[in-house]
């Protein structure tokens, strides 16, 4: 099955989206022309386009480039065993909380966040320092965008 190809487009003029349903682009500069009344967008100047990931949330809202998303995070994987009786005793991750970031589409890697934070930055210590990108997958869950919630990326 193929990916649906669809895009959005944030007019930096009016602060809000184009709906993904009334837009074009030009195929000959790349601008987007929306023919539901708006004028035409140049992209970079007055647009910023952006693409479906190709995947939905873990609630099944579609994740664009330049969401912020939030997903579980651990590293560091632990068991103890009791060498007498052979039972685990113990099973433990150094890090395990919630981290979010920038949506990102690399052609050479997938579909990474970046610009990472933690709702709890005090347990990346020692090996574990905080990501410099991550995949993500369904198990995400977006929670906003740079145009609209970049209080959402500080620290």
């Amino acid at each position: 099955m193929a990916r649906e190809i669809k895009f959005r487009a944030w007019n930096k003029n009016l602060e809000e989206y184009v709906n993904s349903e009334k837009f074009v682009i030009d195929p000959t500069n790349g601008d987007v022309i929306d023919v539901g009344g708006y004028e035409l967008l140049e992209v970079n100047n007055e647009a910023v386009l952006e693409q479906y990931t190709g995947i939905d949330d873990r609630v099944d809202n579609s994740v664009y480039e330049n969401d912020i998303v939030e997903i579980e995070y651990t590293a560091g994987h632990h068991e103890k065993w009791d060498m007498d009786t052979l039972a685990r005793i113990e099973d433990y991750d150094d890090v395990d909380t919630i981290v979010r970031g920038v949506v990102h589409i690399w052609p050479s890697t997938g579909v990474i966040i970046n610009h990472i934070s933690s709702e709890n930055p005090e347990q990346f210590v020692g090996d574990y320092r905080i990501p410099q990108y991550l995949h993500i997958n369904k198990d995400c869950a977006v929670i906003g965008n740079i145009h609209k919630n970049p209080e959402l990326l500080e620290e």
